[in-house]
Formats: C-alpha cells, structure tokens, sequence
C-alpha cells in the first residue's frame, strides 16, 4: 500500500497547514449536533424587572395572563382573584386598574385590537353566563357578547381570547376541545377542531391559549397534548410541533404561548416544569430557561407569556405573585460540558438567572441551586373538577400556593388532588398542615412529591 505525503516546508507553511486543519475542524464542529457532542448550549438570559404590586401599591394576587398593546405600548396583567386588569407603562410601571367597576367580574384575560378592549368575563352573582365583555379606548363600556349557536354555548366559559387580521375573534373555553371562532358582530361561525392521536385513536384536541404572528398564522397550544397546531389566516391546518414530557424539549403542562417575529422564535411558557421554552417558527427546539423557586429569576407555576415593544420576554409568575421581565442577551450563546457543577463562589446573586459571559476563573453559567422542595400538603381527593376548583378558589384568595394535580384511576375515572406547596422541609409542610387545621378547618396530609 502506498501512503501519499503533502510535504510541508518553512514555518509559513506549516502555520498554513495548521491553520487549515483548525477551519476544517470548526466547520464540523458546526455541522455536527451538540447532542453528539455531549454538550449543551447556554442562552444567556437576565431578568432586568420583576413588577409585584398593582397601581395602588398592593400585591399582584395570582397574575395569570398578560397581553401586549403595541399601539399604546401599554401591558396589560390580569389578576382574577381581584377581578381586575393592571396596566403597566412600556418601562413596567403599574399605572391603572381596570376591574369589577366595569364590568369585569371573573375576568380571565383580554385582547386589545384597533383601541378597543376585549376581557373574557365568567359567571358571577349578577350574570350565570359567560361572556366578552368590549370597552372603549376610555375603558367606558362597549357591549357585550353571548355565546350561542353551538353546542354547550349556555354553559361556554371563556378563558382566552384574540382577534385576528379579519376582525374574526377567536376564544378558548375552561372545558371543551377547539376554539370557538366568532365573526367582528360576536356571531357564531364555526370550531377550530385539531385532532390528534392518542395510542393510536384520534381525539379532539383542547386548547389552553392562543397566539397569532405578524402573518397572521395562529399559534394554538395544548396543555393536554405538550403540542403547538399551526394554522394560516384562512384557518387551514398547515403543521404541528411539541412533545409531552418532562424534560428539556418537552412541555408538560404549557399554559401560554408568545410569537416573536421579528427572531423567527415561538416561546411557551410550562406550569409544571416552572420554564420557558423556546422554539423556531417550523418546532425546533432551541434552548428553555427558568426553573422552579422563589428568587428573582426564577418561577413558581408560570400561566402567561408575551413580549413588549423591546422584545423582552413578560411572564406571568404566578405562584410568585409577580410579572418577571427577561431579556435574552442575544449573540452571547456557548457550549457548556454537562459536567460542570457550579459551586457557591461561582454562583453570584443567588436566585438570579443573569447569565454573564465566562473569565478563565469561573465555570458556571447557571445559578446556585435553591433546596429542592419535596414535600406538599394534600387537603382534598375530588371526584368532580367542580369540587376541587371551589377549594382551590377558596384557599387562593387567602394567598395559600394551592394547586391541582390530576390522577387517573383507569375504570373509576379521573380524580383531582387539591394540594398546597410545594415545601423543602417536611417541618415547613407540618407547620402549614396545623394552620390549615387551626384556620380552615381542614385536613392536611404531607406527602413526598
């Protein structure tokens, strides 16, 4: 066998040679996936706002949706249990309530489109029905809409709502699967029905909330299913993305859905990871960030999602009590070895998700871990979702972090724990357990998560 040998001569050719062989290697490393490598890219990403109190100074109760306006380059935060909507300024601050006063009892969420506001109200005292109540660029009332014409419209509560490029409104409901689609009068048109299969049986899907992009492409996202289905304006099926799961990637319980355009990015918020996600308009994954805690940076059971008129990411911290502001420092992504572990040296500000470019003295681009909560109180098993949603209502209008967690018992059904934490210390969980039994009269049990 013959071997074939590039000769090289001098130093200038052999720092050519090297130099090539350096390039050639780049350019695999790029081509090749980092999961091969068994490496991770890091986006780095700062909180630079937290807002926790409303414009009279008291504190955000349980945010749960957020929107948006970029014509008046105002947010708006919905607080449910104050029955009220809390306007920020473009610089986060709180300014202006809007609440029972005008009509928003129950409200859920809204959708401002071409100076008019749209909230999704519920049930209350007054009025049994569900309904979007429209206010007028004075928030002065605008009417009213009813839903009718299809089946299960006398019991309809909406929860999300948005309007689209044509005028059309399009709302989710707390129960049933599709969206309900509405002409600009509030008539009834059709359903938005994605199908999907599960073990191999297609089901309708439920939808949790909504996003439209600057195409107008609706974005609707899945709790149930981890899933994102795309449609186009004209509301044709065009393709699907998402994974259910428990890991990075993965959504387990998604709740709210932004599209940034102007990155090409599709953010999703998770409840159960306590993360936010990002993807690529076609369902890329490309990194998440977040992480379950009560610091600054981190998140307690996210509902919402969106982005303000500087692109920064607004979530809806729910079980914080508070809207996080984060912003990705773009340009400044790295490989990071799985194997590093940061130390307490290393870490900065605990709590914080600022993420600062390395000197060769530092080898950690995360935060110090907070203690991992094990432990959480069960206070009620419900056989009805109705049941266990009244509890949960009363124990979180007492600012308890209550939630619930849904357990199949295959020929008895779905069941659904009421539970309050999470806690680190089983001594913390005991001592929430005996206010519980002092002050509501209930039985808690503490249970490893």
């Amino acid at each position: 066998m013959q071997h074939k040998w590039i000769r090289v001569s001098g130093i200038r050719d052999v720092m050519l040679f090297r130099l090539a062989f350096l390039m050639l290697v780049g350019l695999w490393l790029t081509l090749v996936p980092i999961s091969v490598l068994g490496e991770t890219v890091v986006q780095p990403v700062r909180c630079v706002e937290v807002v926790s109190t409303d414009n009279g100074g008291n504190p955000l109760s349980y945010p749960s949706a957020l929107f948006y306006d970029a014509e008046a380059d105002e947010i708006y935060v919905t607080s449910p249990l104050k029955n009220k909507l809390v306007l920020l300024t473009s610089d986060y601050f709180p300014y202006l309530s809007v609440g029972a006063g005008r009509g928003l009892n129950s409200v859920s969420s809204c959708f401002v489109k071409d100076g008019r506001l749209y909230a999704c109200v519920g049930a209350d005292r007054d009025d049994s029905r569900g309904r979007i109540v429209m206010l007028n660029g004075a928030f002065l009332p605008d009417g009213k809409i009813y839903f009718s014409g299809f089946e299960g419209a006398d019991s309809f509560l909406p929860r999300k709502i948005l309007v689209g490029d044509t005028g059309n409104i399009y709302v989710t409901g707390l129960t049933g699967a599709g969206v309900v689609v509405l002409d600009p009068a509030g008539n009834y048109l059709r359903t938005i029905e994605p199908r999907d299969e599960v073990l191999g049986v297609p089901e309708l899907v439920s939808i949790i909330a909504m996003a439209v992009g600057n195409n107008g492409n609706l974005y609707l996202l899945s709790e149930g299913m981890g899933r994102i289905y795309v449609y186009d304006r004209n509301e044709k099926f065009l393709y699907k993305f998402g994974q259910k799961g428990g890991e990075a990637g993965k959504l387990a319980r998604p709740r709210g859905i932004a599209v940034d355009d102007r990155n090409k990015r599709v953010y999703v918020v998770d409840y159960q990871r306590h993360t936010a996600s990002a993807f690529s308009l076609t369902g890329d994954f490309l990194f998440e960030f977040g992480g379950m805690g009560q610091g600054r940076g981190w998140l307690n059971y996210p509902s919402d999602i969106c982005l303000d008129g500087f692109g920064r990411l607004l979530i809806a911290d729910t079980f914080n009590h508070r809207v996080q502001v984060f912003e990705l420092v773009e340009g400044k992504a790295r490989v990071e070895q799985p194997a590093v572990v940061p130390t307490p040296s290393d870490a900065g500000q605990i709590g914080e998700m600022e993420i600062v470019e390395p000197t060769p003295a530092t080898a950690t681009a995360v935060p110090w871990p907070a203690p991992k909560p094990e432990f959480v109180l069960q206070v009620a098993f419900a056989r009805e979702p109705e049941d266990a949603g009244i509890l949960l209502e009363r124990l979180a209008a007492k600012e308890y972090a209550v939630f619930i967690y849904e357990v199949d018992k295959g020929e008895k059904g779905v069941w659904y724990k009421v539970l309050i934490g999470p806690f680190a210390e089983r001594e913390t969980a005991e001592a929430m357990a005996e206010r519980l039994r002092v002050e509501e009269k209930l039985t808690a049990i503490v249970q490893k998560r």
